[in-house]
């Protein structure tokens, strides 16, 4: 028999699955004896690869379905669930919880000349220190997981309308006296500008041996308070 539990948390048993009246796609939880699969009326990026007569199954994840051909294969042979099942292995939610817990906290920097001494007609330099780039690899079951995050870049927003794009080279980002990311404030601002500093953050994962999938990772940022100020030269007797 299918049996199912249905929406009010009552179950029902139909004589097999060709007999449940709606649309079921496979799944993956744990049961009693373990990791297995099974069907649920939820849409589900897996599929049944191939299904032999004991139940068991080879189940692939079809991460874009528009594009034909994109089944990965999770793992070896599942076998199907025979109690009910807890909660299944979502890939994809997997490896966006994991990357938004490593995400680090907004850059840090440092601004030569300090806040408060900008100077018109001079360099302000800034300084970023950059998280290393970092991997790591999930299991569930019989699914891993591979994981890539790094800052791709770091955008620096002048607050006087000029905005700049460095890579995360440490030369670059150095800051004072040798650091390339520079900028001259050409007018004063007493009550200052906001200098935001960001990392452009690029995640991705895939299934082992899989296409890479890229994460929508927001960027962090911190603002600083600038104050621009001007030097005037007199003549005097």
């Amino acid at each position: 028999i299918t049996r199912c539990r249905i929406a009010g948390g009552d179950t029902i048993d139909y004589v097999s699955d060709d007999d449940v009246p709606s649309r079921l796609y496979p799944d993956l939880g744990t049961d009693s004896t373990g990791e297995c699969w099974f069907f649920t009326s939820a849409s589900t990026a897996y599929v049944l690869i191939n299904q032999y007569a004991d139940g068991s199954a080879e189940v692939g994840l079809d991460i874009d379905p528009t594009t034909p051909g994109g089944i990965v294969a999770i793992g070896p042979v599942i076998p199907r669930c025979t109690s009910e099942p807890g909660a299944s292995f979502d890939p994809a939610t997997e490896a966006w919880d994991y990357v938004m817990s490593y995400v680090h906290d907004p850059p840090t920097p440092s601004l030569n000349p300090i806040p408060g001494d900008g100077v018109t007609g001079l360099d302000t330099f800034v300084g970023v220190p950059v998280p290393d780039d970092h991997t790591a690899t999930l299991t569930g079951g019989p699914t891993t997981i591979e994981v890539e995050v790094r800052v791709d870049a770091v955008l620096v927003d002048w607050g006087d309308g000029e905005t700049d794009t460095f890579p995360p080279d440490p030369i670059i980002l150095g800051g004072y006296p040798e650091g390339g990311a520079v900028h001259v404030y050409e007018t004063k601002n007493s009550d200052g500008v906001d200098l935001t500093v960001e990392y452009d953050w690029t995640a991705r994962w895939r299934l082992s041996g899989g296409a890479w999938q890229t994460l929508p990772v927001p960027n962090t940022s911190t603002a600083t308070v600038y104050t621009v100020s001007e030097i005037v030269t007199r003549l005097t007797d």
